[in-house]
C-alpha cells in the first residue's frame, strides 16, 4: 500500500503541478495580452499626439505663409497706389509748367485761399520766386489788397495770411494733392483692384 500511496501522491502532485502550470500560463497569457493592449493604446495615443502636433505645425505654417502673402500683396498695392499719385503729381506739375495755364491755376488757388480770410484788411501772400509776378497780377485782377512776397518753402501755389499773421491758408498743388490723396486712396484702390 505504501507504493500505491506514493503513486497516488505523485499523480496528485502531477495533476496539481499541471494545474498550477496551466493557471500560470493562462495568467501569463492574460498579462501578455494586457501588455499588448496597453502598448497599442500608448502607441495610438502617441501617434495621435504626433499627428495633432503635425496638424498644428502645418496650420501655423499655412497661417504664417498666408500672413506673409497678404503683407506682400498689401505692400504691392500700396506701391501701385503711390505710383499712381506720383504720376498724377508729375503730370500736374508738368501741366502747371506752361505759363498761361499756370497763371490761371495760381489765380484760382489765390482766390480760394483769400476766401478763407474774409476779415478784410491787407493780406500777405507768399509764393515761389518764379510765381511772384503772376501772383501780383492775379491779386490786381481779383481786387485783393496784398503784399506779395517770395517764399522758398512755397512751390506751385500760394500761402495767404492775415496782416496780423493769426490766420494762414496754404493752397498749393502739393497740399491740394495731399488732401485729395486722403480722400481718393480708396477710390484708386477700387479702380485698380475691382472684384
Amino acid at each position: 500500500m505504501g507504493a500505491q500511496l506514493i503513486q497516488l501522491l505523485e499523480q496528485e502532485a502531477r495533476v496539481e503541478k499541471d494545474q498550477v502550470l496551466k493557471e500560470a500560463e493562462t495568467k501569463a497569457a492574460e498579462i501578455l495580452e494586457a501588455a499588448r493592449r496597453e502598448a497599442q493604446e500608448t502607441e495610438a495615443a502617441a501617434r495621435g499626439r504626433v499627428e495633432a502636433e503635425q496638424a498644428q505645425a502645418r496650420a501655423r505654417a499655412s497661417s504664417t505663409a498666408s500672413l506673409r502673402a497678404a503683407a506682400l500683396v498689401l505692400a504691392a498695392k500700396d506701391q501701385a497706389i503711390r505710383q499712381v499719385f506720383e504720376q498724377a503729381e508729375a503730370e500736374l506739375r508738368q501741366a502747371a509748367g506752361n505759363p498761361q495755364p499756370r497763371a490761371a491755376v495760381l489765380r484760382s488757388l489765390l482766390r480760394e485761399a483769400a476766401q478763407g480770410l474774409s476779415g478784410g484788411g491787407r493780406l500777405i501772400v507768399e509764393t515761389s520766386s518764379a510765381d511772384v509776378a503772376a501772383v501780383r497780377e492775379a491779386c490786381r485782377e481779383l481786387g485783393l489788397d496784398a503784399d506779395v512776397r517770395e517764399a522758398a518753402d512755397v512751390a506751385d501755389g500760394v500761402r495767404v495770411a492775415s496782416a496780423d499773421g493769426r490766420v494762414v491758408v496754404e493752397n498749393t498743388l502739393g497740399s491740394r494733392l495731399a488732401r485729395a490723396r486722403r480722400e481718393m486712396v480708396s477710390k484708386v484702390a477700387e479702380m485698380l483692384w475691382r472684384r
